[in-house]
């Protein structure tokens, strides 16, 4: 068989620099997001010449750009001043107080024992890093609902950081990242105000602000001409009914790109988007989310009777939910089962058959 990679080096591509398009990639300018830079610019400005920031709640749906603006303007502050240290935590990777606390004393320079340490002598360590005065941090901590999940009280690292300076003496402000527009309710009243007296929301892109987005990624990642503007349009459309989601949108582009180098064809049209638009949409939900997807009628509903109650539902609450008969019962329980196993809801007490699950929060 011949060489594939031979016969394709003398193609051209479309693309002049992929990596405008990538996930990864902090653009220096975001457009429509003009009103939540100045906002949280001002809350950060004192920074720059050493005062310790409040901290601050960004709030909005997946792709609405509240990581990238939490990035761009803690690079821009790292630019004018070397006073603040700023460090990115995702908490779907840092799922504990104990490792929240681990990588902050890894980000600040400390080396952390190979061997087990308790919490309260990793806590001393940034008591010591305190101490010193010489670094101010200011920690992003995306996906900070994750802290909540599934009850386990993790966000107990929020008070910690809340009174980093008083009790460690350290100099610290947290940028906390959510999807849920619910979170300032379900956090601890010892953190709550102290993180929600600045909660700055991102509201849904519209397909006009999300085509601005995709013509200035274009001026960098495509050769000039290589994009209809119509196949633009229809991305931008695709992503804004999609909930506004900038990064479904960019990779719809990407991936309708790609689709059109395959043909190989040296524009991007719009018939290239509509042949990767259902495998983008599917591609921007997560695991769990596609599995959702697959559920049969009785499975949804079993799923939202518990979901109804939050905290935990028995197997005999789920009957009485659904109105389900002593015949239906073994199905019902045959049902749960699959879910289980599928990852979507999880088994936390068990009495005999009377089980009790909740949804499942894991990817």
């Amino acid at each position: 068989m011949a060489n594939i990679f031979r016969q394709m080096e003398g193609q051209e591509s479309i693309f002049k620099d992929e990596k405008f398009l990538r996930p990864d990639y902090l653009p220096d300018e975001m457009p429509g997001r003009e009103a939540q830079l100045k906002e949280i610019a001002s809350y950060l400005q004192g920074a720059a010449k050493g005062k310790v920031p409040p901290s601050i709640l960004l709030v909005g749906k997946p792709g609405t750009g509240k990581t990238s603006m939490a990035k761009l303007l803690l690079k821009q502050l790292a630019e004018v001043s070397s006073k603040p240290k700023p460090i990115y935590i995702n908490c779907w990777e840092n799922t504990s107080r104990f490792g929240i606390l681990s990588r902050l004393i890894t980000e600040l320079g400390d080396m952390m024992p190979r061997r087990g340490i308790a919490s309260d002598e990793v806590v001393e360590r940034l008591a010591e890093i305190g101490r010193r005065g010489q670094v101010m941090p200011i920690i992003i901590l995306d996906e900070v609902d994750r802290l909540l999940a599934q009850g386990s009280r993790e966000d107990e690292i929020l008070y910690d950081l809340s009174r980093a300076q008083e009790a460690l003496g350290l100099r610290a402000s947290v940028i906390a990242i959510t999807n849920d527009e619910e979170l300032p309710v379900k956090l601890d009243a010892r953190v709550r105000s102290s993180l929600t007296n600045h909660t700055v929301h991102f509201a849904q892109y519209s397909p006009s602000q999300l085509k601005s987005i995709l013509k200035e990624r274009v001026k960098h990642a495509f050769w000039a001409d290589a994009v209809d503007d119509d196949a633009l349009g229809l991305c931008a459309a695709v992503g804004a009914k999609a909930g506004g989601d900038a990064r479904l949108t960019i990779h719809l582009l990407w991936a309708a790109a790609k689709r059109a180098e395959v043909e190989g064809k040296k524009k991007l049209c719009v018939e290239h988007v509509q042949a990767v638009k259902e495998r983008s949409l599917m591609h921007a939900k997560t695991p769990l989310e596609r599995k959702e997807g697959a559920l049969d009628e009785l499975e949804k509903k079993i799923i939202d009777a518990i979901k109804e109650v939050g905290q935990g539902v028995s197997t005999e609450k789920i009957y009485e939910k659904l109105n389900v008969d002593s015949n239906s019962q073994r199905n019902i329980r045959h049902r749960l089962s699959k879910l289980e196993k599928a990852g979507l809801i999880e088994m936390v007490e068990a009495e005999g058959k009377n089980k009790v699950f909740k949804v499942s929060v894991k990817k």
